[in-house]
């Protein structure tokens, strides 16, 4: 950054430098401070559905809509890791993928472990909580994406609590179980735990 410095204050006249990044806040203010800043916003899990959708069928793989919704859900807005999860699961499993394929590949637990344990944390039931992340440890799910489905569950509880159905980006059955554990909890509570997931 600091080689930029002198480069950006006084640039060519002829050259035009664009910085791109996902992490703004490691750039140096003094880089800042000499940019026009634009901000990017994410695109929608419908979206990137959508466009997921066009490049399967381009390429001729076989994958349903719950496959490419877990990649959207998963790619957090970002078409390019979007992008980048179907390209992995497409040379990892062949043109035809299925749902299954796609939790594997991401080290992904079944939805209803997961929910099964956002129950138990909201109940606070200590001991059935810690004996089912024992076993979806020993099922071998990675415990980094454990904790980030287990916060994708728990901001679907405050949505929920809080009014914001619509917000809510799942099938009916899960939003039952959330809606369920919404009642069964207060907003304090799900701000505590979600500080310390």
């Amino acid at each position: 950054f600091n080689a930029l410095l002198k480069t950006l204050e006084e640039p060519p006249t002829h050259s035009i430098f664009i910085l791109a990044t996902t992490e703004a806040h490691k750039v140096p203010l003094t880089i800042i401070s000499r940019c026009q800043r634009f901000d990017f916003r994410r695109i929608s899990a419908e979206e990137c559905v959508t466009k997921l959708s066009e490049l399967s069928h381009a390429e001729g793989v076989d994958i349903g809509a719950n496959s490419l919704n877990l990649i959207a859900r998963e790619s957090l807005g970002s078409l390019r890791d979007a992008e980048n999860l179907l390209e992995r699961a497409l040379i990892s499993y062949g043109k035809s993928i299925n749902e299954d394929d796609i939790r594997d590949m991401l080290g992904l637990g079944g939805d209803q472990q997961v929910l099964e344990l956002v129950g138990y944390i909201v109940d606070k039931s200590v001991k059935n909580g810690l004996r089912l992340i024992n076993q979806i440890s020993d099922d071998g799910i990675e415990p980094r994406q454990l904790r980030t489905s287990i916060i994708k569950y728990l901001r679907d509880v405050m949505l929920v609590k809080i009014g914001a159905v619509d917000q809510v980006d799942c099938s009916d059955s899960i939003k039952e179980a959330i809606e369920s554990f919404a009642s069964n909890t207060s907003i304090k509570d799900l701000v505590s735990i979600l500080k310390l997931f």
